[in-house]
């Protein structure tokens, strides 16, 4: 690859005077471009460590550099590494010695690795877009080379515009065979010189053509490159090597900003100091920028230049620029002189003066207007300044100290805080709004003050009359004074800082209206939430303040009674229940108050409301539907509607008015009765199991819920069926289980032993005594007992589940 900064052989131009430097680098898409980057095609580089080998890529990969090449076909390439970037506008580079070469034979003497050819596979046009200024005279270099005949030439033109246009300006015509003998002189068109030429005068058959453009038409953004005319055999596929091309007229540079300014104290300036920023081709020896001073510091008392005189002079190195930050801004360089005497702001404007090696202009907006003065402002560094901190979790608790920790920001309170400086008799001496950071700085400040302080208002004070309170905008509370200690001015005080915190704001919540359990059962209190500025969103886990207790109920949490004011840390929405003190219609009130991360409770309570309705006197309802869910080691998991109105041999057919029990109209869960109505025909040996669906839709809860189902006939109950399984439901330790049971679930919640024992279940055997309401056990029964206090006395409505056994068919 070239070197950086490498220049075109230090090729004296003659007329020109100078020698362009190249610098493959791609400009920054912010900023105009005066000159050819990437001009040797070096970047980026393809192949393998001295592979000779050629590629046809995107034009997106070759920075600096478009093309009005067509979508004709898909690239090829054959350099490691390379895919076809498929059918697109293609620009081809080769490398060193491809296509029986060796060595340097297709390369110019110290032109680098890489090139192009034009004729990639159509004649086209390669071309960069340039800034071009009205009335400039613009600089160019390029070598051309003929590729496939040493006696018939290959020609290009040098143009401004694309060659699609009719209106481009042709200012240059090369014909170059592959040997370097230049077949015609170049043709230099409106108003371009180019001088004579050699032939081979760049080695290996390669041409080095320079020259002058005059360009008169409007200042814009101009394409601007090679086009080809024709190749030596007629192919437009094959021909026109372009390697080291440059096209750039004076730089560019104006100011990087119009003001910047610091503290005295920053005697040599980093933080905003005024800087130059130059675009564009600076030739050898590179260009010199003089810079005037005026305004109101003084030179020598406020500050110095380099030169201790009002113009100096700014070196700006040969180089190809291209705006960017990291290589195309100078500082300019001057010191600032710092004293402990109360000077006041004061001003110096930098001013660019008028030079015959660069233009004035925007470096953004081609043609636009410069930054040619950029001011910078000195501040009295005799200062008091401090920060106003958003102390979330409270960690100054009313002190000055452990304000801020770690992640906490300034505020400063949506633009309403004012710092004041006090003096000893409660008079304004310095004030100033806080900005948005929360940081504030009293300049010029008078020396051995004693007895000042700091206050923080929400009203400006005025200098010379008495302070203002202390004061904070509407929720917002202060985690540290709100006043300082008394102090003594001196020269660059400090960190006066100050903490501050916003209030939580807390959710009404209005629960859906609950049946009332009566007695001393309680009901879930609905989760309570709110939101913090800082905190977020509030609910489980955060803390919250009971502010006034139910008149008509008590509160419960995790199972102990709630007082007035009481702080719940740490809340768990499933903890905090209320009982009823009356049984029937009534409405649970109370207020909370959320309370964040700093222990900063909402000053405005919200309310809870829970309307609780009567028991109804109406009768329980329980719906029953059975189902065969399991043939052998097969789960049923269908879904079958049970209808009347088919044929009884159906397979989903139950007899009215039973078929309207398993209705989408009940409150069933979605996909809960799966399984099957008519299994279909079985066989001595299967295993058969039965699923008994319950839901308690009535008016009123159902209390002293059992089941029972006989074992169908020519089957047997397999006792051992669930043998194993848990969790159990107080049965005797070891015995079988043959049961299973759901509640409120849509799998077992328990396994039940056939014994009559300590758990819900309990299986009869054949003409065994059972209960009346099972009817005639001529094949065993298995009964269960869903509700049981105290854990389940009854069924509220809506409540579902299952009673589940397996028997063997005879």
């Amino acid at each position: 690859m070239k070197n950086l900064w490498q220049n075109f052989n230090i090729l004296s131009w003659g007329l020109l005077g100078a020698t362009l430097v190249l610098q493959p680098t791609v400009a920054q898409a912010q900023y105009i471009q005066r000159s050819f980057l990437n001009p040797g095609f070096e970047s980026p580089g393809f192949g393998s460590a001295g592979q000779q080998c050629y590629v046809q890529v995107d034009q997106s990969l070759i920075p600096g550099w478009s093309t009005t090449h067509g979508s004709v076909k898909n690239g090829t390439g054959n350099c490691t590494g390379y895919t076809s970037p498929g059918s697109v506008p293609l620009i081809e580079i080769w490398t060193s010695g491809f296509n029986g070469g060796s060595g340097n034979t297709f390369t110019a003497t110290n032109a680098g690795n890489q090139f192009a050819e034009l004729n990639a596979e159509q004649a086209s046009e390669l071309y960069q877009n340039i800034c071009l200024i009205q009335n400039e005279t613009i600089t160019f270099s390029l070598l051309h080379r003929g590729r496939s005949s040493s006696s018939v030439a290959d020609v290009t033109n040098f143009l401004i515009g694309l060659n699609t246009n009719p209106t481009s300006t042709i200012f240059g015509k090369f014909s170059t065979t592959s040997n370097g003998t230049v077949t015609a002189q170049p043709v230099a068109q409106n108003g371009a010189t180019i001088p004579t030429v050699s032939n081979n005068n760049a080695g290996n058959g390669w041409v080095r053509y320079t020259g002058t453009v005059p360009y008169t038409g409007a200042s814009g953004n101009q394409p601007v490159g090679f086009a080809a005319v024709s190749t030596a055999g007629g192919n437009n596929t094959v021909g026109n090597f372009l390697d080291e091309v440059q096209f750039a007229g004076l730089p560019v540079l104006e100011f990087t900003a119009s003001s910047g300014g610091a503290a005295e104290s920053e005697t040599t300036p980093t933080t905003n100091p005024p800087k130059l920023r130059i675009v564009g081709l600076v030739p050898s020896g590179g260009i010199s920028v003089l810079i005037s001073v005026s305004g109101t510091a003084v030179l020598g008392t406020d500050y110095n230049t380099i030169s201790n005189a009002s113009t100096f002079n700014i070196s700006i190195p040969a180089g190809n620029y291209d705006g960017s930050d990291a290589t195309s801004v100078f500082t300019i360089p001057f010191t600032v002189i710092n004293n402990n005497v109360p000077q006041g702001v004061r001003t110096i404007v930098f001013t660019i003066q008028p030079s015959t090696s660069f233009f004035t202009s925007s470096t953004t907006t081609c043609g636009g207007s410069p930054t040619i003065a950029s001011s910078y402002t000195i501040f009295d560094d005799d200062f008091v300044s401090g920060k106003v901190w958003n102390d979330a979790d409270n960690s100054a608790n009313n002190t000055f100290t452990n304000i801020n920790t770690g992640s906490e920001t300034g505020t400063n309170a949506g633009g309403l805080l004012n710092a004041i400086l006090v003096d000893s008799n409660n008079k304004v001496l310095k004030t100033t709004p806080v900005a948005a950071d929360g940081t504030y700085t009293f300049l010029d400040v008078p020396f051995n003050q004693s007895n000042v302080k700091i206050i923080l208002s929400t009203t400006a004070g005025t200098v010379g009359n008495t302070a203002p309170a202390p004061s904070l905008p509407s929720n917002w509370v202060n985690t540290s004074p709100l006043t300082t200690a008394t102090f003594n001015t001196a020269t660059n005080i400090s960190s006066k800082d100050f903490g501050i915190e916003q209030l939580p704001d807390t959710n009404n919540v209005n629960g859906s209206t609950t049946t009332n359990p009566g007695g001393t059962n309680t009901v879930q209190v609905p989760t309570l939430s709110g939101t913090d500025p800082e905190d977020g969103n509030l609910s489980s886990g955060n803390s919250f303040k009971i502010v006034s207790l139910p008149s008509n109920g008590t509160l419960y949490y995790n199972g102990v009674a709630v007082t007035a004011n009481q702080v719940i840390t740490s809340y768990d929405p499933t903890k905090l229940k209320v009982d009823p003190n009356i049984d029937g219609a009534t409405t649970i009130t109370f207020t909370v108050a959320a309370v964040d991360k700093a222990g900063k409770e909402d000053p405005t309570p919200a309310t809870v409301t829970m309307p609780l309705t009567a028991l109804s006197a109406s009768k329980p309802q329980l719906i029953l539907v059975k189902r065969i869910t399991r043939i052998n080691s097969q789960n049923l998991t269908n879904i079958v509607d049970g209808r009347s109105d088919v044929s009884p041999s159906a397979a989903n057919y139950v007899a009215s008015p039973r078929d309207t029990d398993d209705d989408s109209s009940n409150t069933w869960p979605t996909n809960y009765l799966r399984g099957l109505i008519n299994a279909g025909i079985v066989k001595p040996g299967d295993e058969l199991e039965y699923t008994i669906y319950l839901l308690s839709n009535g008016l009123g809860n159902a209390t002293s819920v059992q089941i029972c189902d006989l074992v169908p006939i020519n089957t047997t109950f397999i006792p051992t069926a669930f043998n194993g399984l848990t969790p159990n439901d107080g049965g005797l330790s070891g015995a079988d289980q043959g049961i299973a049971l759901a509640l409120g679930s849509s799998t077992p919640t328990a396994y039940l032993t056939n014994a009559q024992d300590g758990d819900r279940g309990r299986f009869y055997t054949a003409n065994e005594t059972v209960p009346s309401y099972c009817g005639a056990n001529i094949n065993g029964a298995v009964v269960v007992n869903i509700t049981r206090s105290p854990d389940l006395p009854n069924l509220v409505k809506d409540f579902y589940g299952f009673v589940r056994f397996r028997t063997k068919v005879k």
